[in-house]
């Protein structure tokens, strides 16, 4: 599971290891989960955590235990002719086990941006 660090800056609810959630979540962006976890940190990642439902189709309701989360950071550049976008750079991806999704205050990896938490979750039966 993907909780991308600005759902929870804008109205996400603390969680930890050991913590049952439930949350609505909906399907990932494959590519630019390669790009910012890496291939096989993306392949682990079925759903995303999302707060905003908008009346959207397709949303999920997973509920169960938080068993692990890992903060995920990697770098951004421009890809591209227009400079002012930037991407994740494949390859630059770096995790921290973490016990709860305290926002990280940057200085672990100063030249890489904070993204979110890779969360494992036991789900409920």
């Amino acid at each position: 599971m993907w909780v991308a660090s600005w759902q929870m800056e804008c109205c996400g609810d603390p969680f930890a290891v050991g913590d049952r959630v439930e949350w609505t979540a909906v399907d990932t962006d494959d590519e630019w989960f390669a790009a910012a976890l890496g291939p096989e940190m993306a392949g682990r990642i079925t759903h995303s955590e999302e707060h905003h439902d908008d009346g959207r189709e397709g949303l999920l309701h997973i509920s169960g235990v938080v068993v692990s989360i890992a903060q995920a950071w990697c770098a951004y550049g421009p890809q591209g002719p227009d400079s002012r976008v930037r991407y994740p750079i494949t390859g630059t991806a770096k995790f921290v086990n973490v016990r709860d999704d305290t926002i990280p205050d940057g200085r672990a990896f100063p030249d890489l941006h904070f993204n979110g938490w890779v969360v494992v979750l036991e789900p409920d039966i």
